[in-house]
């Protein structure tokens, strides 16, 4: 009975913790973080705002499990099984397109995300910090498919992957930041297709 009591307090703060998460994820969209109370975020969950501090101790927390928790997603729910299998350009072709059907199917992801980044610009808090991080990592992750890409012959070696990533970041954020902001305005999986054949084509080995 004592066991079965823990498991079932554990599962109500699993889901309450979740349920802030979702809710702060909501708030940030819509209004910033800076503009999202604690209180807010309580209200819109369900829960009493003091269960924010409880489960993660202060609402920067909660913004670090939010950006974590998306990248989460992104990571392990999307770009994993789209490649699956897939070296070099093919997985880098992969990781650009599946972007583009995120774009699509949850637009409210990415809005969070963009939301957020701009917001990573204001000094007074240390989005920049979680950000930054989380480039480093995908940076380190690109290296990967890059090297296999050259080993292939399929890139040339000379190019800067440093460089390149940041090209490639900022062209389909930039692609799907316009797309996101002005619906319907121009066809987004045809500006996909566009850059990634300019992309290959300045990528073949000269």
């Amino acid at each position: 009975m004592e066991v079965a009591t823990r498991n079932m307090r554990q599962v109500q703060a699993d889901e309450a913790r979740a349920a802030l998460i979702k809710a702060a994820s909501a708030l940030f969209a819509e209004r910033g973080y800076h503009d999202s109370s604690v209180a807010a975020i309580g209200e819109r969950a369900g829960v009493s705002r003091g269960l924010v501090n409880h489960h993660f101790g202060s609402k920067e927390n909660l913004l670090a499990a939010v950006i974590e928790d998306h990248i989460y997603e992104w990571e392990h729910k999307v770009v994993a099984p789209a490649i699956a299998g897939k070296r070099g350009l093919a997985a880098l072709r992969e990781i650009i397109f599946v972007h583009c059907e995120l774009a699509k199917s949850k637009p409210g992801h990415l809005l969070l995300l963009y939301r957020l980044m701009g917001e990573a610009l204001d000094p007074r808090n240390n989005l920049g910090d979680e950000f930054a991080a989380v480039h480093k990592r995908w940076r380190e992750k690109g290296q990967y498919w890059w090297d296999e890409g050259v080993a292939d012959g399929e890139i040339d070696g000379s190019i800067d992957q440093d460089a390149n990533a940041s090209v490639i970041v900022g062209s389909i954020r930039g692609i799907t930041f316009d797309w996101l902001t002005a619906p319907g305005s121009f066809d987004l999986d045809a500006s996909y297709e566009q850059f990634w054949e300019m992309l290959v084509g300045y990528l073949k080995p000269r």
